[in-house]
């Protein structure tokens, strides 16, 4: 077994660089190479060979550093002096991002026992374990169990896990897989998990690591921006960065950072400031030279934040909805933040109504999840399709995260605590609300006209515009228009705008009949009169008037059909019971075709 690790230990450090050859022939596990973890549960025992040594139950790790990913091969004797079971197992860690288990790990592992008692490698993102190649069942029931793993991995991201008992003289072919959710290593590891009867049972040996380093071209990304008060800020990213040439800046006078501190592994920063955070103010963080330790810059150089606010009733409005998806994209909803602070909307549900009234389960929003203020938020199961799909600009915010099916005619959707005893928002929404021109629904997102406006109402929704791909989720709607407009000329009623295309292509497919009183109690009769004189449609019947407000015209007739490209007339009757003032106007309006 050692004459092997004798000629690797010669020839390796000619051909391979930054590799594993370890056979512990020095009796120890600190020098070539150097190995770090729960290192008072392991010895090098007088066969020269890595011991467990843990006196009460256990699991103990070493890792080493490695980055041979790409076309590699990883190879390790393991011996277990005990029957292996769902607590006492042997773990060989091909790749890993860390050397410290205690909050897991992104990598990919070999389990030697278990409660099949099989070899298989495994998946762990976080501490989330998945198995990726199933082992034969049985294979490692016995005692001792004694055998040689081998795993391949190509560029592609296909392994091959192979297994070889002792009393085998061929490895033994345990499955294949392509699996590229982690793209790079940076440790190797060996664990073992036992009982307080097994704590020296476990052996490794003979350990060869061969294959390239992974080309890092990827740029890091911002996981998260969070102010930790008074005068604190907190940046995670997604991999380990160089600080070395960094700049922070933040406005509204705060400035750079007083003192930064530097997390262990590089992908956390502290950032001090001689300044206090005050709420109701937006701040923003700029940052230049950030790179990743492969010198990717840092793409998203700018962040706001403000500090975090309770969430009242009416903060929250659900915005826009996507209840029947296209064929190449996915359903999503929309929620606005109608307030001036920052909310965090972590953990909040949203879910739909049973016929009984009572709320489904539903799904949580993602942690660490902040609405600054008038931010938008599309919620779907897979945001990078809907993104790719419908082309959002940059400042889009669209987040991945549970998914329910939304009924495709009718439903009632909820936006709620999650006691589910406050409830921000309730929606239900009806495919009849779609715009006449709009033959096929399937793919077209619903937009409220303002989000100011009430959800409950058909006259605030508004179909999507074709040239948005009929969706614009996590940014501002096709279909938006402003509500409150200071008028400098006397007016009682006015078109907004005057000329008007409902074709559903999100430019002017909407008429704002805008109206302003100048005293309370007035009451307004409201049609749309073709040229012939013949009304065609009803836009309000007695209605009692707000001191200003309006009402929309979509170019529908009464009976839910567009009308013909053409000029017609507003006939506004407006007058006031208790004093007797009455006023008649009669504005053009123009539907056009362009």
């Amino acid at each position: 077994m050692k004459n092997l690790a004798v000629i690797f230990t010669i020839f390796l450090p000619f051909f391979c660089f930054g590799q594993i050859n370890e056979s512990f022939l020095d009796g120890n596990f600190i020098n070539n190479p150097f190995w770090i973890g729960t290192s008072e549960n392991f010895i090098v025992n007088s066969s020269l060979q890595l011991q467990s040594n843990a006196s009460t139950t256990s699991t103990s790790y070493l890792f080493t550093a490695s980055e041979s990913f790409d076309d590699a091969v990883w190879e390790c004797w393991v011996k277990i002096n005990y029957t292996t079971s769902s607590s006492n197992y042997a773990s060989v860690y091909i790749a890993s991002d860390k050397n410290d288990l205690t909050n897991g790990c992104n990598g990919y592992y070999v389990q030697i026992g278990g409660t099949s008692d099989e070899v298989s490698l495994f998946l762990q993102e976080g501490t989330k374990k998945t198995k990726i190649i199933d082992g034969a069942d049985k294979r490692t029931d016995g005692n001792p169990v004694e055998l040689r793993i081998r795993v391949t991995r190509d560029k592609d991201g296909n392994f091959s896990l192979y297994s070889k008992l002792v009393s085998e003289t061929e490895f033994v072919l345990e499955g294949t897989v392509q699996n590229n959710v982690v793209r790079q290593s940076s440790y190797f590891g060996l664990l073992f998990s036992n009982t307080t009867t097994t704590g020296s049972a476990y052996y490794f040996d003979d350990i060869l690591v061969s294959g390239d380093k992974v080309v890092d071209n990827i740029n890091p990304e911002f996981i998260s921006l969070n102010i930790e008060l008074p005068n604190k800020l907190k940046l995670d990213f997604s991999e380990s960065m160089d600080f070395s040439n960094v700049a922070f800046g933040v406005d509204q006078g705060i400035g750079s950072p007083s003192s930064q501190n530097v997390s262990e592994d590089k992908t956390s920063v502290l950032l001090s400031f001689n300044y206090e955070f005050d709420k109701g103010k937006i701040y923003k963080l700029e940052i230049t030279g950030l790179k990743d330790l492969a010198g990717n810059p840092l793409l998203e150089t700018s962040k706001s934040i403000g500090i975090v606010e309770p969430i009242a009733i009416s903060d929250l409005i659900i915005n826009e909805i996507m209840f029947d998806n296209p064929e190449n994209s996915l359903e999503y909803l929309e929620i606005y933040n109608t307030s001036d602070k920052v909310l965090d909307v972590s953990g909040l549900v949203f879910t739909s109504r049973k016929t009984d009234g009572s709320l489904n389960s539903g799904n949580k929003i993602p942690s660490k999840t902040l609405l600054l203020p008038g931010q938008y938020l599309a919620l779907c199961e897979d945001a990078d399709s809907v993104k790719n799909y419908h082309q959002v600009p940059a400042e889009s915010y669209i987040l991945s995260c549970g998914w329910s099916s939304l009924n495709n005619e009718s439903a009632t959707v909820v936006l709620c605590n999650s006691a589910k005893d406050t409830i921000y928002d309730e929606l239900t929404y009806s495919e009849k609300w779609h715009h006449p021109l709009v033959k096929n629904t399937k793919g077209v997102a619903i937009e409220k006209i303002n989000p100011l406006l009430p959800s409950q109402d058909s006259e605030s929704w508004h179909s999507a515009s074709s040239e948005t791909h009929y969706g614009t989720p996590g940014y501002k709607n096709s279909q938006f228009r402003e509500i409150e407009q200071e008028s400098t000329v006397e007016k009682i009623v006015w078109l907004e705008p005057e000329a008007f295309s409902p074709d559903n292509d999100g430019t002017n497919d909407i008429c704002m009949v805008r109206y302003k009183t100048n005293s309370y109690g007035y009451v307004a009769n409201a049609m749309i009169l073709n040229p012939n004189g013949n009304k065609v449609y009803t836009v309000v019947s007695n209605a009692l008037l707000s001191s200003e407000g309006f009402f929309i015209w979509d170019g529908k007739t009464d009976d839910g059909k567009n009308v013909n490209p053409g000029i017609y007339v507003l006939y506004f009757e407006i007058f006031n019971p208790t004093n007797g003032k009455r006023n008649l106007i009669k504005l053009p309006v123009v539907v056009s075709s362009l």
